[in-house]
């Protein structure tokens, strides 16, 4: 298998993953209201998805024994969770019309120290992405010290999820 294609079907692995884990909410009981129907198609066996991230891996680990540079350079590592608020505020936003997000799309990045990040964004109805100021500063101003400011008036989204390896299931799951 050519590079490429490992990188593009591990891509692709990491995506199918985060689907099968936040696609699978449960209606009744006071959650996210959930609409089966659109659903459906997003839903992915256990079995099937044990078999892609177990599949994952192994290509990964043959990927970085080929290409040992990449392990440091495209950390893929093996999942990324997300906590719930982090993922509410993205479905809370709105569109310019004051429509509710359809979903969340997921971006890759690669952070400064080669770790391949997954970057969340609402989208609308129509594909597009909501880029909303999410969260406000709320920092205490001291007189006579300037504050670093990681807030944006010109837009926000979600990053920085706990990364497994260092943050991982028991392994109970078979993921």
């Amino acid at each position: 298998m050519k590079p490429n294609q490992v990188v593009r079907l591990s891509l692709m692995l990491i995506v199918s993953f985060f689907l099968i884990t936040g696609c699978n909410q449960q209606t009744g009981g006071g959650g996210i209201s959930v609409n089966e129907d659109s659903v459906r198609a997003h839903i992915l066996p256990i079995k099937e998805a044990i078999e892609y991230t177990t599949r994952f891996r192994s290509t990964r680990d043959t990927f970085y024994r080929q290409v040992p540079i990449l392990e440091h350079a495209l950390n893929l590592g093996r999942a990324e969770a997300f906590n719930r608020d982090a993922v509410a505020i993205l479905l809370n936003q709105k569109d310019s019309s004051g429509a509710e997000a359809a979903g969340i799309r997921i971006y890759y990045g690669l952070d400064q120290g080669g770790q391949v990040r997954m970057v969340l964004v609402p989208y609308d109805a129509h594909g597009n992405d909501i880029i909303n100021q999410l969260i406000t500063n709320k920092a205490v101003h001291i007189p006579g010290i300037r504050s670093a400011n990681a807030f944006s008036s010109e837009g926000q989204t979600v990053e920085n999820g706990q990364r497994c390896p260092t943050l991982c299931a028991n392994g109970s799951s078979g993921l």
